[in-house]
């Protein structure tokens, strides 16, 4: 039984060393494109306090990309489930080599509010905008996902806080996509006490 047993666990061995040098080629047959995400200078549309206006001007973004997710996030990377690997800084751009297919992108965006801990301004301000634009990585090719913060002449402020919206389009060979907000709250945000998607770190 022992000697059967071996056996066993030996063909197991060898199929699955055969089955991973089948499959080598394939995985080295993948096809990818290159992702440009191009975050433009800061701007507003409205004055700002001199010293408001120095420290926006020298913001980053931060931002992750898995699996076919993108996402850019304005709430610390502390509270969200996601490879935030990336920090672009404004007027500044990154480029990747990504494998060919669908992508999708996902803004979190934060509403500062008064409140008395991080787990209220969450609460009160954090949403999730799920697949707010998306893309396709062509083989050989580039796709530009460029996004413009700025500050809108219709922006609320709260005690002294300052939100860029970041308006984002994708430009390819064959065009570009009208500016859509990642971070504007609207009718299809999910607030965070009721958004339970794989994006929420929860401690265990």
């Amino acid at each position: 039984m022992r000697n059967l047993m071996m056996g066993l666990l030996l063909q197991a061995g060898v199929a699955v060393s055969v089955s991973a040098q089948e499959q080598a080629p394939q995985a080295a047959m993948v096809e990818t494109g290159t992702l440009v995400v191009d975050v433009k200078p800061f701007t507003s549309e409205k004055e700002l306090p001199k010293k408001v206006d120095e420290q926006l001007k020298s913001g980053a973004l931060e931002w992750g990309v898995r699996d076919g997710q993108v996402v850019f996030s304005l709430v610390n990377k502390q509270f969200i489930d996601f490879p935030l690997n990336h920090m672009t800084r404004y007027g500044q751009q990154e480029t990747l080599s990504l494998p060919a297919g669908e992508y999708r992108v996902t803004g979190i965006g934060l509403e500062m509010t008064t409140a008395f801990s991080v787990k209220k301004v969450l609460e009160r301000g954090a949403f999730v905008n799920e697949d707010v634009v998306a893309f396709r990585i062509e083989p050989g090719k580039t796709t530009t996902l460029s996004v413009n913060p700025v500050i809108r002449r219709d922006a609320t402020f709260a005690v002294n806080f300052w939100m860029p919206t970041l308006m984002t389009r994708i430009t390819t060979e064959a065009g570009e996509t009208p500016e859509t907000a990642l971070n504007t709250r609207g009718p299809a945000s999910i607030a965070w006490p009721q958004y339970t998607g794989p994006l929420k770190f929860v401690a265990k």
